[in-house]
């Protein structure tokens, strides 16, 4: 429980602060004040209802309009250049200026439309129109942006190619002739992804491949398109800034992927070359947090420098700082602090800031005074909560340090997206690339230059790896020389042997929560491996125009650590990296003077087979046998290595029977799903002392189903942790840090993403890994004459009971996250109980109920993926997240909808009219919706088909 003198100190400072922002901004309500300079502006007035969050990329609202000021001011002139299209019944939102400050391009849905479309404004001819992608208007088409050769720029959840492509690839057979639209990887909300189209709207594409949302499009002065990318790879849940061709090539992270922080949104360029962005969390505050100057030529995060990187404004060598910082250098950090995070932010918020390119160093920018209000936390405590923001628009002085009114607030509404209508320089024009002729059709290049080439954090080093393996060391950097000269102990001991390419499998809407399980990861599958060479290095063709991951890989096939940001190649790019994290402030390819990895040199001599990926784990020592040849020695060669399916009854690879001979990136696959692959394994080979009242370690490994959740108990056991026990031998029940009553439990024997870091795996090869790393709760390694060690005290040694087949695809499942099922369809029917449900009877009754009893502990919790803690044993809490958004809600509620023919088994219901002492459990003392209560028979009667909106 919070402590009450606290909330008492921060309502104190919040009061303070508040009178303290009026006084620099001289009051909303002033129509005296008029900045320097005046220039005419664009913005949109939207209903407070249309307010989201990160997470939440197409919302609607009704009343929104687009706006031109003729100055800068309060008392400027306002014109509503929308309202006769919308009537006050339609909304707009995100415009943008053209590059001579003559147009406007923005996003528009009138009453009658089904989806967002794209128009603009012409400021001289006073025209307005519509550009569409298509006469169907297949997708919400929003926040665009012009480039600089007069295309346009804008996210969309048409997904065209995706969707082509699944078909293709057979992920949605029987959904002909268009496959489905997936939803972000919260199974809330259809992705939006980055298109680009002509100023007709002709030659409309899909530019971006990700699984959540991409959004906040700008353009760089370099032409590259500037972006904030949801990054959502298992325990990675944040908005970092990233930058891609208007092509779509070179896809690249610019900043923000490991800083403190969540959600870095609407990213802009200075004139200065820095950018300004709001930094904020994944929700609760309505798009609205700190404004932030960032130093991304010099820094790849607020502590990753690159070279000599200069001080910034506040003298400080760090590669951002907040604007609150000039404006407020007195108050505390802790007050700062807060306009980055959740809860009441003393010093208000910002959001949609818009730099002027007329020398003044001013910034167009949306802000609130801070808002707090009485409420009540998650348990029912009173506490301070901030209430609904007042966004007006400032005109921020970077010189002065001063916040002046443009645009007051208006009760009932909230302002966005200012825009000058004055010219900037145009960018650079960015060529279309020419496709590498080499590459096979529907491939692209990837190029590692060594994954030993890593940051201070050792993500592909030290940091990573188990007892008895180190990466030998010269001077403090990678031995590399060592490494790839046969005959050395550096050679014979290298720790990097292979690396394995996924590809994300899109999410259909309403996918039921039970067939993807226990686990923050997607589904993901498996499209090939091939060799790191003794130097590190990389080269393999593979899917173009796919989210996929790259991750390196032991001798076994047990990945080091999980790529946390989807990738992509178009068709017949080649993408370079200088290594595994290494610094990300370039892209640039090696010298053509450099001397070429092992891996390029294996290219040139066998081009037509050597980047080809395969669908098994095989080397075959090269280096040795050429050494030898070379120098007139006779080093012996290391042992091959080969790890294939050929020891299961069932295998996992699916596509057209060639891939049994003839591997093909695009047309093959690994598709492990756990009561398929893994579970017949665990009953035959596990369950004889794992299974039943008395299983042994508590570990029951059984097809059995479980009832709650309609998986085998198997699954279960080995995804959450068993409870731990107090010295009367009941469970630990505590506090978590929202104030919920959780039940405390051992970390679990499979730790989703990382084989190396499981239990499992450590009892499968009898070889401690890296199980213990995060120092959490634990059963000990039991191993020979060690303790303690389970059955009576009897070891039994794991190491030869599955074969190296066996091995392998568990280590490969736990590897892509752990989930229950990783394809969305089996026999072409959805794994979905809830197709039926009525979205327009959950708006109605439904989401009220759920706002009012669940929203406040189901929201959306960010993370940079770099804990190490144990997986949430209860997932609903972080993947049953409600915002307010009813079409996305609508998504993820249909999720927990598990039971359509018995509603009261859905986890919809199961849940929340449990306690933390029942089964399953629920935090908290008493049910939330209690079976006999009005609220559970209306959920009840929306999944049965009998509730209405009468």
């Amino acid at each position: 429980m919070r402590d009450q003198i606290m909330r008492k100190s921060i309502f104190a400072a919040c009061v303070g602060v508040v009178a303290g922002v009026a006084a620099c901004t001289g009051g909303s309500s002033s129509d005296s004040v008029t900045v320097a300079g005046d220039v005419a502006i664009a913005y949109v007035k939207r209903p407070v209802s249309a307010l989201g969050n990160p997470t939440d990329a197409v919302v609607t609202g009704q009343g929104g309009d687009l706006y031109l000021r003729d100055k800068s001011s309060p008392s400027g002139s306002e014109t509503n250049l929308t309202g006769s299209y919308t009537n006050g019944q339609g909304d707009v939102n995100h415009p943008t200026v053209s590059f001579d400050g003559t147009k406007i391009v923005f996003a528009m849905r009138g009453p009658t439309d089904a989806k967002w479309s794209i128009w603009e404004y012409d400021t001289v001819g006073k025209a307005m129109r519509r550009i569409a992608c298509d006469a169907a208007f297949a997708g919400d088409d929003t926040e665009p942006a012009y480039l600089p050769d007069g295309r346009i720029v804008f996210v969309s959840n048409r997904q065209e190619t995706t969707k082509r492509q699944m078909q293709a690839q057979g992920i949605a057979q029987g959904l002909q002739p268009t496959s489905y639209t997936y939803v972000d990887e919260y199974d809330r909300e259809q992705t939006t992804v980055l298109h680009v189209m002509n100023s007709d709207g002709s030659n409309c594409r899909q530019i971006s491949f990700d699984q959540s949302h991409d959004r906040n499009p700008t353009v760089l002065s370099t032409g590259e398109i500037l972006y904030s990318r949801w990054d959502h790879v298992g325990e990675r849940n944040q908005f970092t800034v990233f930058k891609v061709n208007p092509d779509g090539t070179n896809l690249f992270v610019v900043y923000g992927a490991h800083s403190p922080g969540n959600s870095y949104m609407q990213p802009r360029e200075m004139p200065d070359g820095r950018l300004i962005a709001t930094l904020m969390p994944l929700s609760g505050t309505r798009e609205g947090g700190s404004l932030e100057i960032i130093d991304h030529k010099n820094y790849s995060d607020i502590d990753q420098p690159g070279g000599n990187a200069p001080a910034n404004q506040l003298g400080q060598q760090a590669g951002q700082y907040s604007v609150s910082e000039l404006l407020f250098p007195g108050a505390a950090a802790a007050q700062r602090d807060a306009m980055r995070d959740r809860g009441v932010s003393p010093l208000g918020r910002y959001r949609n800031p818009y730099p002027l390119w007329d020398g003044t160093n001013r910034v167009l920018v949306v802000f609130t005074p801070s808002q707090p209000q009485a409420g009540m936390d998650p348990m029912g405590n009173p506490t301070t909560v901030e209430g609904t923001p007042q966004y007006g628009i400032y005109m921020l002085d970077l010189n002065s340090k001063t916040l002046r009114p443009v645009v007051p607030p208006q009760s009932g509404f909230y302002y966005a997206s200012p825009v000058p209508l004055q010219a900037r320089p145009k960018p650079a024009v960015i060529g279309q690339f020419t496709p590498d002729a080499t590459i096979p059709a529907g491939l692209g290049l990837f190029d590692v230059h060594t994954v030993y080439d890593t940051d201070d954090k050792q993500r592909m080093g030290d940091a990573v790896l188990a007892a008895g393996e180190s990466i030998p060391r010269v001077a403090g950097q990678p031995d590399i020389a060592g490494l790839m000269t046969p005959g050395t102990p550096q050679y014979a001991s290298r720790v990097a042997r292979f690396f394995r390419i996924t590809r994300a499998v899109p999410t259909p809407s309403g996918m039921n929560r039970n067939a993807l399980g226990e686990t923050e990861f997607e589904m993901q599958q498996i499209v090939g491996y091939g060799l790191v060479e003794p130097d590190g290095s990389i080269r393999t063709h593979v899917p173009a125009d796919t989210a996929i991951n790259i991750t390196v890989l032991d001798g076994n096939g047990r990945q080091f650590i999980e790529h946390t940001h989807w990738i992509q190649a178009r068709e017949g790019e080649r993408r370079f990296c200088k290594g595994c994290h290494s610094s990300r402030l370039t892209t640039t390819d090696p010298s053509p003077a450099a001397t070429a990895s092992m891996a390029e040199t294996r290219a040139i001599a066998d081009p037509a087979n050597y980047s080809t990926l395969g669908g098994n784990l095989s080397y075959t020592d090269y280096w040795t046998p050429f050494f030898n040849t070379q120098n007139g020695t006779s080093v012996s060669p290391q042992a091959p290595i080969s790890i294939t399916y050929s020891g299961l009854s069932a295998s996992p690879v699916k596509g057209p029977a060639s891939c049994a001979n003839t591997w093909s990136a695009k047309d093959c696959a690994i598709v492990i799903n756990f009561p398929d692959h893994i579970q017949p394994i665990l009953a035959a080979k596990c369950s004889s002392c794992h299974s039943g009242i008395n299983a042994a370690a508590g570990l029951d490994l059984s097809a059995a189903m479980s009832g709650e959740f309609a998986r085998t108990l198997g699954y279960q056991s080995l995804m959450v942790g068993n409870p731990l026990l107090d010295v009367n031998g009941r469970p630990i029940i505590t506090l978590n840090e929202d104030g919920e009553l959780m039940i405390a439990r051992e970390v679990p024997p499979v730790t989703p993403g990382s084989a190396r870091g499981s239990r499992l795996i450590e009892r499968m090869f009898e070889q401690p890994l890296r199980a213990d790393a995060s120092g959490t709760t634990r059963r000990a390694f039991c191993r020979a004459g060690g303790a303690p060690c389970f059955n009576a005290g009897v070891y039994q040694n794991h190491a030869a009971i599955l074969n190296a087949s066996e091995k392998r695809i568990i280590t490969e499942w736990i590897d892509i996250g752990g989930t229950y099922f990783n394809d969305a369809y089996s026999a072409g029917t959805l794994r979905s109980a809830a197709a039926q449900l009525s979205e327009s009877v959950f708006a109605c009754k439904v989401q009220p109920i759920l706002q009012a009893s669940c929203a406040s502990c189901h929201q959306a919790f960010g993370g940079n993926g770099t804990s190490g803690g144990p997986a949430n044993p209860n997932f609903v809490s972080n993947r049953f997240v409600l915002t307010g958004n009813a079409p996305a809600d609508f998504g993820v509620t249909a999720t927990m909808v598990t039971d359509i023919a018995a509603p009261d088994a859905s986890l919809l219901l199961l849940r929340p009219s449990r306690s933390i002492t029942d089964t399953p459990p629920h935090p908290g003392a008493t049910p939330v919706l209690p079976s006999a209560s009005a609220d559970y028979s209306s959920i009840r009667g929306w999944i049965a088909g009998t509730l209405t909106c009468q």
